[in-house]
């Protein structure tokens, strides 16, 4: 499926219009910074089984497996979240706020 690109009101260009990112800049931000908390709330269970593991080497492999799994569910959780609030942004973006820049002259408008 093909995006229409509005037409500049201002020099007439197609070719340099952009759609304006904020939504989605917005959206990659949120949606990682609560994925990374959830992911690393969620990871728990992910820190009991790394201290699990890890305490095959007493005190220094039950701190590293605890710690370890909830970095990991943290990184795996903000990147979730960002790829989904990318989305959700675009979407805004696109379908809500509608609001397109051309990098010929500068111009802001809405389509």
């Amino acid at each position: 499926m093909d995006i229409e690109v509005p037409i500049c009101p201002n020099c007439e260009s197609s070719v340099h219009v952009v759609l304006s990112n904020t939504g989605k800049k917005v959206g990659t931000a949120v949606g990682g910074t609560v994925g990374a908390a959830a992911g690393y709330a969620g990871a728990s269970s992910g820190a009991a089984a790394g201290a699990a593991i890890g305490s095959v080497i007493p005190i220094v492999g039950t701190a590293v497996g605890a710690i370890g799994g909830g970095v990991l569910g943290a990184i795996t959780g903000f990147f979730t979240g960002a790829a989904v609030g990318n989305q959700v942004g675009e979407h805004v973006d696109r379908h809500i706020i509608c609001e397109y820049r051309c990098n010929r002259c500068g111009y802001v408008f809405e389509a």
